[in-house]
């Protein structure tokens, strides 16, 4: 006897009109960002209204870094340019907006 089991999935899908909100392409932050976000409110707030190109650039100059103390570095740096609502920061990676 060969029995079978189909599963389906109970998510609603994008544009269904279903209670979740539309989904954006998640991004992979570096964990040093991710926790200089969440001890700065107004950093997280600056962070969250960012076009997601701009959030990718955030993410790409910290990660290029050769040593761990650059890299937090510039997590500190961007933290404190994202409390001021300025993107100073990556002049010198890839020029400012």
């Amino acid at each position: 006897m060969n029995h079978q089991t189909v599963l389906h999935n109970q998510t609603p899908k994008l544009g269904d009109g279903g209670s979740l909100p539309p989904r954006r392409l998640s991004l992979d932050l570096p964990q040093g960002l991710n926790a200089a976000l969440a001890l700065s409110p107004e950093a997280a707030g600056s962070f969250a209204r960012l076009p997601d190109a701009d959030r990718g650039r955030i993410a790409a100059y910290i990660q290029s870094t050769d040593t761990g103390e650059e890299a937090l570095a510039r997590v500190r740096q961007a933290a404190r340019g994202l409390e001021r609502g300025e993107l100073g920061f990556l002049a010198a990676y890839g020029g400012e907006r």
